[in-house]
């Protein structure tokens, strides 16, 4: 399964970036909840963040970003990094057997 680092970058200004964080975060809830989205968080620059995710595939991977209240908002742009993990922790791994449901 190919993992994504997903990063975040506001395009507009921190008022109109506030004004849809908390419907952002709502938003990832669900995709922790269906175990796609391993970790995400702000980045220590304040101007953007990550969002670590694994996929069955890109597509669903463009969909999640497609309804994501930045994207929708239109405040932050997105770039995305595929890779294969090689190694993993224990624990990673573990999770990584695990199925993605349905958000």
């Amino acid at each position: 399964m190919t993992l994504y680092t997903v990063v975040i970058r506001y395009s507009r200004s921190k008022e109109e970036v506030a004004a849809v964080v908390e419907a952002h975060r709502a938003y990832l809830d669900g995709f922790v909840s269906s175990g796609m989205l391993l970790a995400s968080g702000p980045l220590e620059t304040a101007d953007g963040g990550v969002l670590w995710v694994r996929s069955e595939n890109r597509d669903a991977l463009e969909k999640m970003i497609a309804g994501d209240p930045y994207s929708l908002a239109g405040v932050a742009d997105f770039s995305v990094l595929a890779f294969e993990a090689k190694k993993l922790a224990p624990s990673i791994s573990e999770m990584m057997s695990r199925e993605i449901f349905s958000v």
